[in-house]
C-alpha cells in the first residue's frame, strides 16, 4: 500500500485537471517510488508534474482519438528536464518543441539525488505501449542497453559514477534517523560532506571508523543499509574486486524489502556483468600462456589492467606470465621468488582474501597459503551457509584481513552456529583495526578473551599438518 502512495496522490492531485475532458491521458510512475520521501519535495513535485499536464492537455487537446502519443519525461538532479517523445501515426516535431519549450518556462522541482523519470500515455495504456510505439526505450531500459554495450573500460567508469551517485542517497537514510542512533547519523553525516569523486581513503573512512561499526550495530536486522554503503564507497574508488566480496556475504542477510537492498542488487547485477567481460579477457591471456605464447599473454593483461587497474587476478595471471617467461629465458630459476615477493602485495591490496599464493618459505606462511586455498572449498552446501561463513570469518582473522572478519563475525552472530563467543572475535578485530571505544558496550573480561583468541589461533597454526612440514625441514 504504501508503495503506491505517492502515484496516489499524484492522480488525485491532478485528477482534476483532466476528469472532465475527453482527452486520454494515462501517467506512469518509473523513478524508484520507494525513495520518494528523501529523493523529491513530494508536494513541489506533484505540483510541478501537475503543470506539466497541464501544458500536456492543452497542446495535445485537438488531437484525434486514434492519434497515440507517448511522453517520457525524465526529471534530472539539475536543470531541465530530458524529454522523449513517440506518436503513432507519427507527428510533425514542431508541437514537441512548442511542449518542451513551455514546459521549460515552468518552476520545476528538482530531484535531490537521482533522476525521476515519468511516463505520459495519451490514448495508449502502458501495458499495450510497446505495440504502438516501437522505439519507445524507458530511461532504465536504455541505461542498461549504454551499459551493456560499453567497452570495461567504459563499465568501470559507469560503476564509479553510478556509485558516487547512490552515496549521498544512502547519506540522506543515515542523516534522517532519531538521534539515538548516534553512530548512523555521525557517520551519515561524515559521509555526506565528501565529494566521492575524489580519491578517498575507504579504509579509514568505514574500516578503522567508530561511528561505521556503531552504525552497523545499530541497524535493524535485516537492513544492511551501512555496510551496503561501504560496498558503494569501495565502487566508487574503482574496488570492485572487493566490493563484490562484500556483496557475496551481504546479499545472504539483506531483506529484500529495505531500500538498500534495492540498490545492493543494482550494483550487483552491474558488477558482474563486469566481472564476466574482464573474466573473458582474462581466459583468453590464459590460452596464449598455456601455449607458451607468454609475450602475447603479457600483453593481454597489461592491457586489462589499463582498463581495470584493480584487478587481482590480471595482476596475478601477468606475475604468472612474466615469471615463466623469465624461467624459459633462463633469467631465473624455476625456485626464484623475487618477483612474487614484490607483486603480492599488490595483488592483496586490490583483493585481501585473493585465494592463490605461490610459494612459502617457514610454517607460518606454508600456513597461510593454505588457509587462504580452503576460501575455494567453502559455500558447498546449502544447508551449511552459516558455518561456511563463520570459517570464512576465521579465515579472514588468520590473514588479518580484520575489517571483513569483523563484518562477518557481527552478521553471523545471531545465527545458530557451530562457534560460541563470536562477538568477542568480532570486538577482537575491532581493536585489531584500532577502533577500541565499542567494546565498552558489551560484558566480558576482554584481555582475557583477547588472548584466548590468540592461543587458540597460534595453536591451530602450529598443530596443522603444513606448518609441522616446514618445522620437519
Amino acid at each position: 500500500m504504501k508503495k503506491h502512495l505517492f502515484l496516489c496522490l499524484l492522480i488525485m492531485h491532478s485528477f482534476s485537471i483532466f476528469a472532465q475532458e475527453e482527452l486520454d491521458l494515462t501517467i506512469g510512475i518509473l523513478g524508484n517510488e520507494k525513495i520518494v520521501d528523501v529523493n523529491l519535495n513530494k508536494e513541489k513535485f506533484i505540483k510541478s508534474i501537475s503543470d506539466v499536464i497541464d501544458v500536456i492537455k492543452k497542446e495535445y487537446a485537438s488531437i484525434p482519438k486514434n492519434q497515440k502519443v507517448a511522453i517520457v519525461i525524465d526529471f534530472q538532479k539539475s536543470g531541465f528536464p530530458k524529454f522523449d517523445f513517440h506518436s503513432n501515426p507519427k507527428m510533425e516535431s514542431k508541437l514537441e518543441e512548442k511542449v518542451i519549450t513551455k514546459i521549460n518556462q515552468l518552476n520545476i522541482e528538482n530531484p535531490k539525488f537521482v533522476n525521476f523519470p515519468i511516463l505520459i500515455l495519451i490514448n495508449s495504456k502502458y501495458e499495450n505501449s510497446k505495440n504502438y510505439f516501437d522505439e519507445l526505450i524507458l530511461p532504465n531500459e536504455n541505461i542498461n542497453k549504454q551499459y551493456i554495450n560499453a567497452s570495461l573500460k567504459e563499465k568501470f567508469d559507469l560503476n564509479k559514477k553510478y556509485a558516487t551517485e547512490i552515496i549521498p542517497l544512502l547519506a540522506a537514510y543515515q542523516i534522517n534517523v532519531d538521534d539515538q542512533f548516534s553512530g548512523v547519523k555521525g557517520f551519515g553525516n561524515q559521509i555526506n560532506d565528501l565529494n566521492f569523486n575524489d580519491k578517498q581513503d575507504e579504509f579509514k573512512l568505514t574500516s578503522q571508523n567508530s561511528n561505521y561499526w556503531r552504525a552497523s550495530m545499530e541497524m535493524a536486522v535485516g537492513n544492511q543499509l551501512i555496510p551496503i554503503t561501504k560496498v558503494f564507497i569501495l565502487a566508487s574508488q574503482g574496488e570492485f574486486d572487493q566490493a563484490l566480496k562484500y556483496m557475496e556475504i551481504l546479499i545472504a542477510f539483506s531483506d529484500p524489502k529495505t531500500i538498500p537492498n534495492d540498490y545492493l542488487n543494482e550494483l550487483m547485477d552491474r558488477i558482474q556483468t563486469f566481472q564476466k567481460e574482464l573474466n573473458e579477457k582474462i581466459q583468453k591471456g590464459i590460452i596464449e600462456h598455456d601455449k607458451e605464447n607468454y609475450k602475447e599473454a603479457i600483453a593481454i593483461y597489461q592491457s586489462i589492467l589499463q582498463e581495470y587497474p584493480n584487478s587481482a587476478w590480471a595482476k596475478y595471471e601477468l606475475y604468472y606470465s612474466n615469471n615463466a617467461l623469465k624461467i624459459k629465458n633462463n633469467e631465473i630459476k624455476i625456485d626464484d621468488r623475487t618477483d612474487w615477493d614484490s607483486i603480492k602485495a599488490d595483488i592483496y591490496k586490490s583483493n585481501p582474501l585473493y585465494n592463490m599464493n605461490v610459494r612459502a618459505s617457514n610454517g607460518k606462511e606454508g600456513y597461510l597459503m593454505f588457509r587462504r586455498a580452503e576460501i575455494g572449498n567453502l559455500f558447498q552446501k546449502k544447508e551449511e551457509r552459516i558455518n561456511d561463513l563463520i570459517k570464512y570469518a576465521n579465515i579472514a582473522m588468520d590473514l588479518e584481513v580484520y575489517d571483513f572478519a569483523a563484518q562477518l563475525f557481527w552478521l553471523t552472530n545471531n545465527y545458530k552456529n557451530e562457534e560460541k563467543n563470536l562477538i568477542f572475535k568480532y570486538l577482537y578485530c575491532l581493536e585489531k583495526l584500532g577502533v577500541t571505544d565499542l567494546k565498552e558496550l558489551f560484558k566480558g573480561d576482554y584481555k582475557k578473551e583477547f588472548k584466548k583468541i590468540e592461543n587458540e589461533k597460534d595453536k591451530e597454526m602450529k598443530n596443522s599438518k603444513i606448518y609441522n612440514t616446514f618445522k620437519d625441514k
